[in-house]
């Protein structure tokens, strides 16, 4: 019998630590940093934060509480306060993704629905004995797998920093389900280090190549599932190979080719279009590629991804990113390039200006061009602003 998630004042706590965490210079986060949480008499301040009203504001809106009911109050006693008006079960939970702005952006998930996969997400790792995540639980992802999971499976949970030492792989013991994410798998695999018998990966928030998971494989990781998602659905789809397809939780089913309906335990349904072309067989499907959402520029809608496909014909161009300004930079795109060793970069963006004054319109012409040895990545391996 599956039994009813409640959030204890301890979890709050931890959600809104890790919320603080990445807000944080790597000075003040050695100052603050006990384990891996902030010390629960902490308060939030300009001495501390660059912009902590902000932050009340984002945590108050994941809890659905009046931020001036957090002002000048420790990370515990939020947590109680927090505990205290919901019972430990909110009826949602707001969590942010990154926009083609980069500005983050909200999405309401009701706290009845993250119980709903939970169910579904435990009937695959029914024998692990230990989860240890390398995820901040103030994400979806990490919030799924390091807190409510383990409560569904009743088994503890471990927070590591994200330090991909041989050490991270030598202190797993059997029986653990390692949370990451790509990128941390693509560096653990690096070590070639052997994984201890029996230790079992997740990995999400965007593709894992199939060569990486091969490569932990061979060195000893017994399972890595994939979960495919986002912050608006959640989790989707799970498989444990690369080689084949995602299986849809059971709450969800097709609606179209990149529409899918959940069912909730209510028994209200709602549509999610997905961010991937799709290809399907009945209940299995694969992300074919990305079907980037059109921003405007000047009311008028125009697609990052053929901008990026006109600026990588470039020879000298390696990769591209390329997305909306933010507010207080412009209302243009703006580009970010890397290019091959040896060019002259001022030589190099008066080339692309060129391609792109005469195969862009006027509003899908970058206004801006960055340049750098890579893609600007977040710690956890999504693409991040620059």
């Amino acid at each position: 019998m599956f039994k009813r998630l409640r959030l204890t004042p301890y979890d709050i706590g931890e959600i809104i630590s890790a919320t603080l965490l990445a807000e944080m210079d790597y000075n003040q986060k050695l100052i603050h940093c006990q384990e891996q949480s902030i010390a629960k008499e902490f308060i939030p301040s300009t001495k501390t934060l660059q912009e902590p009203g902000r932050l009340l504001e984002r945590i108050a809106l994941q809890f659905t509480i009046d931020s001036t009911r957090l002002r000048d109050k420790s990370i515990s006693q939020m947590s109680e306060l927090i505990f205290a008006k919901t019972g430990g079960r909110p009826k949602q939970l707001t969590f942010f993704t990154s926009g083609s702005t980069g500005v983050p952006i909200p999405a309401v998930s009701r706290f009845a629905d993250l119980e709903q996969e939970i169910l579904s997400l435990s009937r695959l790792f029914t024998d692990r004995k230990r989860i240890v995540s390398f995820v901040p639980c103030h994400h979806i992802y990490g919030f799924l797998f390091s807190i409510l999971l383990p409560k569904a499976l009743r088994i503890p949970v471990e927070y590591r920093a994200v330090l991909p030492g041989k050490d991270q792989i030598k202190t797993m013991v059997n029986g653990d389900l390692v949370i990451a994410f790509p990128l941390l798998w693509k560096k653990l695999g690096k070590l070639n280090c052997r994984f201890t018998e029996n230790v079992y990966g997740v990995t999400s928030t965007g593709p894992c190549p199939a060569e990486n998971i091969n490569n932990l494989q061979k060195q000893g990781l017994a399972r890595m599932t994939e979960v495919y998602g986002s912050s608006e659905t959640g989790g989707v789809g799970f498989r444990h190979d690369p080689a084949y397809m995602y299986t849809l939780f059971e709450h969800w089913k097709k609606s179209g080719d990149s529409t899918i309906e959940r069912t909730s335990t209510d028994g209200t349904k709602q549509l999610h279009t997905l961010q991937d072309n799709l290809e399907w067989q009945d209940t299995q499907f694969k992300p074919l590629n990305r079907s980037d959402n059109a921003v405007q520029v000047g009311g008028i809608n125009v697609y990052p991804s053929r901008v990026k496909h006109i600026l990588m014909k470039n020879q000298h161009v390696r990769d591209c990113a390329v997305r909306l300004m933010r507010p207080e930079e412009g209302e243009r795109l703006k580009s970010f390039i890397v290019p091959v060793d040896g060019v002259d970069l001022a030589e190099l963006e008066k080339e692309l200006r060129m391609v792109a004054s005469t195969e862009l319109s006027s509003h899908e012409k970058p206004g801006k061009y960055d340049f750098g040895p890579s893609i600007p990545l977040s710690k956890m391996g999504k693409l991040s602003d620059w």
